[in-house]
């Protein structure tokens, strides 16, 4: 049988090394040419619960998870039953167990007519010279054997992802070509799991593979940023990790804060004496920022914030993702000022949006939030190559009076330096010296020119992007991580449009409203929220309402199975 795109699953234990595994097993698949999406799932606890490691491949690009897996990998018997739903009509499922008999194998296999292959992957890994956790070693190579995968490319992996540990290689070689040859093995096996090669045979498959908040960071450096302060928080806190272990190659500082309010006022007191600066945070780190958010509005003082979404609210599920905190975004603050959102949705987006927001924040002096969520921020993307950076706009100009009245709203900005003009950067109200006022007259003009800035921010920012048939019946809208579940369905689909969003405030509209003036269109709004957040700043803008909803919020992502299901009911 022969597949467009395979996806397996490892499961385990908490702290037993599913992501270790699944880290080398996405590289092993990288280097044998295969294009992969790979995203983990992790408890919110210190120790115990099931953690699990997904990669889909395929010899074509690939942006999306699956709903159901054609291979389980499991490391113990309750962490395979808590993800028995998860597989395909006659799967195969490779089970570490210290009980290898057979009578063991109906009560897996019934249910979906299984393939239960089992293994003491500990016993073998002794027997071969190697400690306990060298069994997750055995199960690997037996899952090459299936995949038609050379053990060679994974004990390179292997010997890449431990370099800088002292590990038995000797022994680790030993355990992989154990799991390799085990007498469990069919050709049968690999008969039922080969991906169809189509146009790209000849393809060697992609350059590398990265993490959503890696490319991030690396777009981040790539546009001047001098500075970073944060203050760990799941999800965002690998940006700060990144940002941290490079510093010393891109002299980039990088500080922890005391909390997330001293990170936010950092970032912008760097910003106001021009060291390029963001922060990163997730929903409750943000709700400490929104007071500065505001400060940054009424003084014009550029900042850049990167919120990490996960499921909400409170703690919600702070290992799961979501997409709920675009309303939050576009109206945090107190009082009426301008921002800017923008989302991000794949590496691209993740690389380029970063240096726009900055770009934003400067040339317009305004506060901008950069949405990403928990399955773009760590899930594993696979290219061949990230943008090229966008070029540099600071915005600085100098002036008499800094904050000046002008027809865009965009006043005089200069850094504070010894021999240029000083100047009061103020959070009362004030006049364009700076200095403060309550005088009505000054408060309306001054207010109206700040607002001003959204206007000319509009024009600037391109409409939503338009992905599929431009003529199609039914057309799909959405925002973030949904763009790369549905570029995965149009491959397969090509009946239907989707309408994609990244700058989600101010909202352009002109597109979308003259795609629903040209023929009789379904719309269907799908986001990963209760309230569908963009629906009701679209429905705020323009009146169209949407009827038809496909809202997911219970911390999983939305799969191709999920909106096909949901398109034909």
């Amino acid at each position: 049988m022969s597949l467009q795109r395979i996806s397996l699953k490892f499961v385990g234990p908490s702290g037993q090394g599913i992501n270790t595994v699944g880290k080398i097993f996405s590289k092993t698949l990288k280097s044998s040419g295969y294009h992969i999406f790979a995203t983990r799932e992790y408890p919110s606890l210190i120790k115990g619960g099931v953690a699990s490691y997904q990669i889909d491949f395929a010899y074509s690009p690939i942006n999306s998870s699956s709903k159901l897996v054609d291979l389980v990998c499991s490391l113990d018997k309750d962490s395979l039953l808590n993800n028995i739903d998860s597989t395909k009509e006659n799967s195969i499922v490779i089970l570490n167990s210290e009980n290898t008999e057979e009578d063991h194998f109906s009560e897996y296999s019934k249910k979906k007519n299984l393939t239960l292959l089992t293994l003491n992957a500990q016993k073998i890994a002794s027997e071969n010279g190697g400690i306990e956790i060298m069994g997750n070693t055995v199960l690997l190579g037996l899952l090459a054997r299936i995949l038609s995968l050379k053990s060679n490319v994974v004990y390179e992996q292997l010997l890449e992802n431990f370099k800088s540990k002292k590990i038995d290689t000797e022994a680790e070689k030993k355990c992989l070509e154990a799991g390799y040859n085990s007498p469990l093995f069919r050709p049968e096996y690999t008969n039922l799991l080969k991906v169809e090669k189509g146009l790209n045979i000849l393809s060697k498959g992609p350059k590398f593979l990265i993490t959503g908040n890696d490319a991030l960071a690396l777009g981040a450096i790539g546009c001047g940023v001098r500075a970073f302060y944060g203050y760990p928080m799941t999800p965002a806190t690998s940006i700060f990790k990144y940002l941290g272990e490079t510093s010393k190659e891109t002299g980039i500082l990088v500080k922890q804060a005391e909390n997330e309010i001293t990170a936010v006022q950092m970032t912008m007191g760097s910003m106001a004496m021009g060291a390029r600066s963001f922060t990163a945070t997730s929903g409750g780190g943000f709700d400490l920022m929104v007071e500065t958010i505001s400060c940054s509005g009424i003084s014009e003082n550029p900042l850049v914030i990167v919120l990490a979404q996960r499921a909400g609210a409170g703690t919600g599920l702070p290992t799961w993702s979501g997409a709920g905190d675009l309303t939050s975004a576009v109206k945090a603050g107190h009082g009426e000022f301008p921002r800017a959102v923008l989302a991000v949705s794949d590496i691209n987006s993740c690389y380029t949006l970063i240096q726009k927001a900055l770009n934003i924040a400067e040339k317009y002096q305004i506060p901008v939030v950069v949405l990403t969520e928990k399955v773009i921020a760590e899930s594993l993307f696979s290219t061949d190559s990230l943008p090229k950076n966008i070029a540099l706009e600071r915005g600085l100009t100098q002036g008499t009076s800094r904050y000046g009245i002008t027809d865009n709203g965009i006043s005089n900005r200069w850094i504070p330096e010894s021999n240029k003009r000083t100047f009061l950067m103020n959070s009362d109200e004030h006049m364009e010296s700076g200095w403060s006022t309550e005088n009505a007259e000054e408060a309306t003009r001054m207010v109206s020119k700040r607002m001003n800035k959204i206007m000319a921010l509009k024009k600037e920012i391109p409409e939503p992007q338009y992905f599929g048939n431009i003529n199609a019946k039914t057309i799909v809208i959405g925002w973030g991580s949904t763009k790369n579940t549905m570029i995965d369905l149009l491959k397969y689909n090509k009946e239907i449009g989707y309408l994609h969003y990244e700058y989600m405030f101010p909202l352009k509209t002109d597109f979308l409203k003259n795609l629903l003036r040209k023929n009789d269109k379904e719309v269907v709004l799908v986001e990963n929220n209760f309230e569908g957040q963009l629906g009701k700043l679209i429905t705020e803008e323009t009146g169209i309402n949407f009827s038809k909803k496909l809202l997911k919020y219970d911390g999983r992502t939305l799969t191709v199975d999920d909106i096909t299901e949901f398109l034909n009911n």
